[in-house]
C-alpha cells in the first residue's frame, strides 16, 4: 500500500500529532514497528510527519502516547483507536493481538485523562480525550 493510498483512506494530516502537512512531510507508520515483526499490511499502515515517526521509533503505540501527553501535546486519541480497531481485526495474528492490547491500553490512558480533565475542570467524567 503506498502512502497515497493511506492518505485517501485515511487523510493527510498525522496520526500522532494531527498536523497537516505537505506530501513530502508525510510517511507511511507502522503501527506494529518493523522492528518488532509489523509489516507493511494495510491495516498496520497509518499516516505520520516525518517528525513524529522519527521520533516514535520503534515504541509500541501507548508507550509514545503517554510520550506526547507528558510533553503537552494533544495526540488524536479518536484517529488511533479508529486505526488499532482496524489493525485489531487483521488477518494476522500478531498483527490483530498488538492492535488489540494497544487499543486496550489506550482506552485506559483516555479514561484516566477524561477523569483528570474532568478533576481539574469540574466537569463530569466521560469528556474524551483527542
Amino acid at each position: 500500500m503506498t502512502l497515497r493510498s493511506v492518505i485517501s483512506r485515511d487523510g493527510a494530516s498525522c496520526v500522532w500529532c494531527g498536523r497537516v502537512s505537505w506530501l513530502g512531510d508525510l510517511t507511511v507508520e507502522h503501527l506494529l514497528p518493523k522492528t518488532r515483526g509489523g509489516r507493511g499490511i494495510p491495516e498496520n499502515l497509518a499516516v505520520a510527519c516525518r517528525s513524529c515517526n522519527r521520533r516514535r521509533g520503534a515504541k509500541p503505540v501507548v508507550a509514545y502516547v503517554r510520550e506526547r501527553l507528558d510533553a503537552g501535546e494533544r495526540p488524536d486519541i479518536g484517529r488511533l483507536r479508529v486505526s488499532l480497531e482496524r489493525l485489531g481485526h487483521s488477518e494476522s495474528s500478531p498483527h490483530a493481538d498488538y492492535g488489540r492490547r494497544q487499543l486496550a491500553l489506550l482506552r485506559r490512558i483516555a479514561e484516566a485523562g477524561s477523569a483528570e480533565h474532568a478533576r481539574l475542570s469540574g466537569k463530569p467524567s466521560g469528556v474524551e480525550l483527542g
